[in-house]
């Protein structure tokens, strides 16, 4: 039992020392609302549309207003990610520009915002056992038309064929046939890339 306490304090001390990309410095470059393009390090912040970027050891700091564009090689999924600021209304009804993620780029493109919450688990079953909480990454999710309409998207079923209601068959034959969850990232990119080829 001592073992297993043990091991649980271990994984809640540790838990922000989990590879999480915001956490990370990534290669990449930055194009301000100046039209200037600068290369160097680069730490996103989405909580706070902030973006730092190291180069030449100084430190630069831009907020969403500042920024049109900045990119990545992300060293934790090994890829390439591109982010926007685009102007967004808040839930005080003001328009801002706030960083986005662009996840698929077609006649509807899917963006998305990420977020890192606590999940809890038991170290296996049982009354008493210990509850370990981790960090993990979960999107919110937004679709852009090429007229520069901007619909958050909940994630749900239901409220995705309401929105692509135009072509709501195919869709839910799509979906059906493939086994596709419209609130997993993955799947909601293969549904959008097929909602743009019909």
């Amino acid at each position: 039992m001592r073992i297993i306490f043990g091991l649980a304090f271990l994984l809640t001390t540790t838990w922000s020392l989990c590879q999480i990309s915001s956490n990370e410095w990534h290669n990449g470059i930055v194009v301000t609302t100046d039209q200037d393009t600068i290369s160097g390090e680069i730490k996103y912040d989405f909580p706070t549309n902030m973006v730092t970027l190291v180069k030449n050891e100084s430190v630069i700091a831009f907020s969403s207003h500042k920024l049109i564009y900045f990119e990545i090689y992300d060293k934790v999924y090994k890829s390439y990610r591109e982010f926007y600021t685009i102007s967004y209304k808040n839930a005080a009804n003001y328009a801002t520009p706030i960083l986005f993620e662009l996840q698929y780029e077609g006649v509807l493109s899917l963006l998305s915002r990420e977020k890192i919450v606590l999940e809890t688990s038991s170290l296996g079953y049982g009354y008493g056992l210990p509850i370990v909480s981790q960090p993990s990454v979960r999107y919110d999710y937004f679709f852009l038309t090429k007229v520069g309409k901007l619909t958050q998207f909940s994630g749900s079923k239901k409220e995705l064929l309401r929105i692509l209601a135009k072509k709501k068959n195919e869709l839910q034959t799509f979906i059906k046939s493939n086994r596709l969850k419209t609130d997993e990232l993955r799947d909601l990119v293969r549904i959008i890339a097929f909602y743009n080829s019909i």
